[in-house]
């Protein structure tokens, strides 16, 4: 299935249409080309939320991905609106921060060796113990929408995140994200 690529302008997001691809002026809706596989991690190892933004935050610097607001910025956010949804059967935290820290649009998908605990999106007080992040570096206001529609829906398909977890290699976790169904239904 091709992406759908809505366009402002190519150039300055970074973006090169393929043949097939679909595109309009106008919002940019984000597709798998913004799950990076050089920012896929596996097994983390660390003991709470800060830990993930730290080490994280770290490659994503270290490659060009954010600039340097991002972990202050990221950590403020998540302090005042946690980002972990109750999702069944895993609970799964999608952090984000302003756009003002990200350089290039992506989405990071870490498994955590451990679960820690991470505040609830629809509840800050209720804590839930989460291995999944699907860190989200978006430029545009509203540019996730889409995206984070069509994330909800695979995250709710049990046999998607059972083979998020049946991963062994961080390629064989992004093959397992990219094998996502590319629909918000």
């Amino acid at each position: 299935m091709n992406n759908r690529i809505l366009v402002k302008d190519a150039r300055t997001v970074g973006l090169r249409p393929k043949a097939g691809d679909e595109c309009e002026v106008g919002l940019l809706v984000l597709g798998k080309e913004t799950i990076m596989r050089e920012l896929t991690a596996i097994d983390l190892d660390v003991e709470s939320y800060e830990q993930v933004f730290d080490t994280m935050g770290a490659r994503f610097r270290k490659l060009g991905y954010v600039n340097d607001t991002y972990l202050p910025s990221i950590k403020k956010r998540e302090a005042q609106y946690p980002t972990a949804l109750p999702v069944e059967p895993y609970p799964i935290a999608i952090p984000h921060t302003e756009a003002t820290a990200i350089i290039h649009p992506f989405i990071a998908p870490v498994r955590l060796r451990e679960s820690v605990k991470w505040g609830d999106m629809s509840n800050p007080d209720n804590m839930f113990d989460v291995r999944l992040v699907f860190m989200l570096g978006f430029k545009d206001p509203g540019e996730h929408i889409e995206l984070l529609q069509i994330l909800m829906y695979n995250f709710q398909k049990p046999e998607w995140v059972d083979g998020l977890f049946a991963a062994t290699t961080e390629d064989e976790l992004y093959d397992a994200v990219i094998s996502m169904e590319w629909r918000s239904e």
